[in-house]
């Protein structure tokens, strides 16, 4: 059986934090976000002032990762959080009491936004030949791991051959390069500065090998939270729909707004590819999550996909 996450632990943080801090007067909803381009909708609906058209006041708040963003939903200091949908289903398998809002992008087959990067010299040409091999991943346990785990098992290969270690994404040109990894999982805006660089060369784009229509990250915040503030829920439901229009007829734009709220120069946006954008989410997105992860013997509760859904 694989090592669980975590989450049990995060749990305890989180309520003890909760605790700890006053409850918010909710006239502002702060939305924290990870540093990955499939937050756009989030980034695009402040930029284009959709929050404020539908009576919203946001702030959105970069953080390092869902371990951050969880207990800070549950401390109150953050309400909406940008979680990759695997770890909103890892959060509440650890018993903490997560609802998704609204949908924002998906993994899609034929997707070159995340890639399996071999370093040079590695003599890895096949996915047997990964094997025996060491293979980094920004989060272990993480959805980058839990997608690989997916694609070798598809291609024949037990994943426990393979060796997955962390490594945070800026540090991924550096350990490979210096040999200390033999493969790392990266996604864009990171994949295209790594293959610009001559870092690596792409064993496969493993992600768009999968399966159509994935849901990989959502807006999510608390069940306490979103049963009481049903209203603003519907507001920024709506704001979302008009960012994801908005990426549909304006892609060149959508890349400039990426690019100034991740800081990240326009010849790297160039060369990166959009991710594919949604709104709406549905108990059939969780439950891919759920099918998927218990096959890998990942979580240890049964969840209830609709459950898992703000109304």
């Amino acid at each position: 059986m694989k090592k669980l996450s975590g989450w049990t632990a995060v749990a305890i943080l989180a309520i003890a934090l909760g605790a700890a801090c006053p409850a918010l007067a909710f006239d502002k909803i702060v939305v924290g976000y990870t540093a990955v381009s499939g937050n756009a909708p989030d980034f695009i609906a402040q930029d284009q002032g959709f929050f404020k058209k539908h009576g919203l006041d946001v702030e959105i708040q970069l953080v390092r990762g869902g371990n951050v963003l969880v207990p800070s939903m549950v401390a109150n200091s953050i309400q909406i959080g940008t979680l990759t949908t695997a770890t909103m289903v890892q959060a509440a398998d650890g018993g903490i009491d997560l609802v998704a809002l609204t949908n924002m992008s998906t993994f899609d087959l034929g997707m070159k936004e995340s890639a399996i990067i071999v370093r040079k010299g590695a003599n890895i040409k096949t996915p047997a030949d990964l094997k025996g091999k060491r293979v980094g991943t920004s989060t272990v346990g993480g959805i980058s791991e839990i997608m690989f785990d997916k694609w070798l098992t598809l291609k024949g290969i037990n994943p426990k051959d393979v060796t997955v270690v962390e490594v945070a994404y800026a540090e991924m040109p550096d350990v490979i390069k210096a040999g200390n990894l033999d493969a790392v999982l990266i996604p864009d805006p990171f994949l295209s500065a790594i293959v610009a660089a001559g870092t690596g060369d792409v064993l496969s784009y493993y992600i768009g090998e999968i399966a159509d229509h994935i849901s990989s990250i959502v807006n999510a915040s608390t069940r306490g939270w979103a049963d009481a503030h049903p209203k603003e829920i519907a507001a920024f439901r709506a704001a979302i729909d008009e960012a994801v229009a908005f990426r549909k007829a304006e892609p060149d734009k959508t890349k400039e707004i990426i690019g100034k709220t991740l800081n990240l120069k326009p010849e790297v946006m160039a060369k990166t590819s959009l991710p594919s954008l949604t709104s709406k989410i549905t108990p059939a997105d969780i439950s891919w999550w759920l099918d998927t992860m218990n096959a890998q013997d990942r979580l240890r509760s049964k969840l209830d996909a609709a459950k898992l859904i703000a109304p």
